[in-house]
């Protein structure tokens, strides 16, 4: 039997006040008609845990926290939870231990590895994390499976129905048939089974590729791998050459660039010295031009007419001015000093003239000179050009591709070869494959005999005490069978075929019994199996619908309100017996020993009414 778990108290806070329902006893029913509120107090009960599945009615959504004080093999512990936000962190705390921190923890994990609040209570249960395929159990598998009986699913569903690998999965854990290391010795051989026939599949493949003609015969693949490896240095001994050659065509042009950079600047230097050079002479001309208008002026005759009116000048004397009348002997002497000095400039102007045409000659003849060796230094950098440095470079470029192409060449003609010598390697990994296939297989099934021995022997015990069980419950049943494979039943009343809960009367007394019965079962064998986990907490909707009716469903709610309080009776080895909470519309027909009635109706209501929690 798993350690015991017993509820003491639920608490919720609306407002700032905080109510209690309190659960003493092991035997609790919740008793009340339909709709009076008792499958909203259940679904409420183990809310704070951190389940999933549990509903969240508006009672619940309109408290600020719900919290649930519990015992787990005697320690006592609480557990609060938003009503409000069910996606709020759970509050777990150790009310027994004052030094352990209070445990803060989601309700999912966001990141791989995180704790949550249902995985921190599945620890404390002692069930383990268990895993197979994409099936992964959780506390929400184990309350819907063996730790409450919903009214939805009593009365049709198999254990809760939800789906049958978690179901089976949950089940073998708490059976303790669930083993970790054969479930890695199963996934060991599949992984190696899988590998086994890929490795042939492969091989076949390959095979009917051969047979087809579409590969080649392996001796004369090698034969052409090694001729265009040959091949193939070849090339590329002459790429080096190629690429030599061409380094030496552009060091070469290098130096032609450059010697064309220097004539280049060259010319324009000379170009530019003899334009200023000719500059100098347009303005020697100009200034000799204005010197010798000069000249002219000074040697033209005397004018005849006034050069004021224009009209002709009177005759005057010898050695006056026929305009004036003046006497100018003196300005004939200064008119020769002038007419001197004038002729003097002109070929002083002349001189200098002569010298700049000179000079500007010899600077065309330079800038011709430089502009010949600028044309000469470009042609035979053009000419290289086309006649060395392209013809090099076509030359390196072609050996590169024909280097680089053989070079694909031999890449492929090594896989062929290395595909033509398929057969003999796959052959190697097939045999590989299945000797470890084989051992594999072998631990595996050696494992599984021995697991498949537990597993007959546990289900067989199961299955007395289910027999036993439902006996208590309807006194009718003969025998009663719990199948190893997929723990389903098969029960057989007097008179009548044995039949699977699928068969069963539908939503009937029948189905209520099979599912209450095999819980109650499953305690019995936890307290006779240290293997077995269960935990011993029983949580039932209405498992009494006919109480209030007579005849048979009367007499079966009879027997099956026994039969939950003796399961409740029998202490569990840590000292608690099972807890039992039920619902059920129809007062108990009479007062039980160690039985507790709580009352809801429309006047009582489980969360409206709930007393004050003592402080």
């Amino acid at each position: 039997m798993g350690p015991s778990f017993v509820i003491e108290r639920l608490e919720f806070q609306r407002g700032d006040v905080w109510y209690a329902r309190y659960f003493k006893g092991l035997v609790i029913f919740l008793v009340g008609h339909s709709k009076a509120g008792k499958s909203t107090a259940l679904e409420a009960l183990l809310y704070p845990l951190g389940l999933l599945t549990a509903t969240v009615m508006p009672e619940v959504r309109g408290c600020q926290q719900v919290r649930l004080v519990f015992r787990i093999a005697g320690t006592r512990w609480q557990a609060t939870r938003s009503g409000s936000n069910p996606r709020a962190r759970v509050s777990l705390k150790n009310l027994d231990d004052a030094n352990e921190i209070e445990h803060l923890l989601p309700v999912t994990s966001a990141k791989a590895g995180e704790m949550t609040a249902g995985a921190f209570v599945q620890d404390l249960l002692g069930l383990p994390q268990a895993v197979r395929g994409t099936t992964r159990v959780t506390l929400d598998d184990f309350y819907s499976t063996v730790m409450a009986l919903r009214q939805n699913t009593i009365a049709s569903e198999f254990l809760g129905g939800g789906k049958d690998e978690a179901r089976v999965l949950s089940l073998e854990v708490l059976l303790g048939l669930w083993n970790e290391d054969l479930a890695g010795l199963e996934k060991n051989a599949s992984e190696t089974a899988s590998r086994y026939r890929a490795a042939r599949s492969a091989l076949a493949a390959f095979k009917k590729l051969r047979d087809s003609g579409a590969l080649a015969d392996p001796a004369s693949v090698r034969a052409a791998y090694e001729q265009k490896q040959r091949e193939h240095r070849a090339a590329a001994q002459r790429w080096q050459e190629a690429d030599a050659a061409l380094k030496v065509a552009v060091g070469e042009r290098g130096r032609l660039v450059a010697l064309h950079q220097a004539a280049e600047a060259q010319r324009r230097k000379s170009a530019k010295l003899a334009v200023a050079a000719q500059a100098k002479v347009n303005g020697a001309t100009a200034e000799h031009a204005r010197a010798e208008g000069e000249l002219a002026t000074l040697l033209k005759p005397a004018p005849q007419d006034c050069t004021c009116c224009g009209q002709p000048l009177p005759d005057r004397e010898p050695g006056l001015c026929r305009q004036c009348g003046q006497s100018h002997d003196d300005v004939e002497d200064r008119r020769g000093q002038q007419i001197a000095a004038a002729r003097a400039k002109v070929d002083r102007l002349l001189l200098k003239l002569r010298g700049l045409q000179e000079a500007a000659a010899a600077a065309a003849d330079q800038a011709a000179e430089a502009d010949t060796a600028a044309a000469a230094a470009l042609t035979a950098r053009d000419a290289y050009d086309e006649g060395h440095l392209q013809p090099a470079r076509k030359a390196a470029q072609q050996a590169e591709k024909e280097a680089h192409g053989l070079s694909r060449d031999v890449a492929q003609l090594k896989e062929r070869l290395e595909s033509a010598d398929y057969i003999s390697a796959q052959e190697q990994v097939i045999r590989a494959a299945k000797e470890q296939m084989e051992t594999a297989q072998a631990a595996r099934d050696a494992a599984v005999t021995a697991h498949d021995v537990r597993r007959k022997e546990v289900t067989g015990r199961w299955s007395e005490f289910f027999l036993a069980r439902l006996k208590q419950i309807n006194p009718d049943v003969e025998t009663a069978h719990i199948d190893p494979a997929d723990f389903t039943t098969r029960v057989k009343e007097r008179h009548t075929a044995d039949k699977t809960f699928a068969e069963s009367s539908v939503a009937g007394s029948p189905k209520v019994a099979t599912n209450v019965a095999l819980l109650l079962a499953l305690r019995d064998l936890g307290r006779v199996d240290r293997g077995v986990r269960v935990p011993p907490l029983m949580v039932i909707d209405s498992p009494l619908a006919g109480l209030g009716a007579k005849g048979l469903d009367h007499a079966t709610g009879l027997r099956l309100i026994d039969t939950l309080i003796d399961i409740a009776d029998d202490a569990s080895p840590d000292g608690y017996a099972c807890q039992v909470i039920a619902a059920t519309n129809d007062p108990l027909p009479r007062s039980y020993p160690g039985v507790r009635e709580i009352r809801i109706d429309t006047d009582n209501r489980f969360f409206d009414h709930a007393p004050r929690r003592d402080n």
